[in-house]
C-alpha cells in the first residue's frame, strides 16, 4: 500500500476530528445543564465518528466505512440539529 496524498489528507481529517470531540465530550461530562450536555454528546459523537471513518476509510476498510460510518454520522449530525432546533434555541 503507497502512502500518497489522499491517504495523507484522509489522516490529517482524522486526527483533526477525532481530536476536535475530546471538547464536546468534556463538556457533556462536566455540565450539570441537560441541554446542553446532550446537545455536547451529540456533536462529539458525530465528531468522533466522522474522524474514525476517515481513519478507517484511508487505511483500512474503504467503502464499507463510508457505507456504516458516515451513515452514522451524518444521522447522528441530523439528530444534533432537531435536537438543537427543539432544545437549544435562543428564544
Amino acid at each position: 500500500m503507497s502512502f500518497g496524498l489522499p491517504e495523507t489528507f484522509n489522516l490529517i481529517d482524522a486526527v483533526a476530528m477525532i481530536a476536535a470531540s475530546a471538547i464536546p465530550f468534556y463538556v457533556a461530562y462536566v455540565t450539570k445543564i441537560r441541554p446542553f450536555r446532550i446537545l455536547s454528546l451529540l456533536l462529539a459523537l458525530f465528531s468522533f465518528s466522522h474522524g474514525l471513518y476517515h481513519l478507517l476509510f484511508g487505511f483500512v476498510f474503504g467503502y464499507t466505512a463510508r457505507a456504516i460510518l458516515d451513515s452514522f454520522s451524518v444521522v447522528t449530525l441530523l439528530l444534533f440539529l432537531s435536537y438543537f432546533s427543539k432544545k437549544g434555541g435562543l428564544a
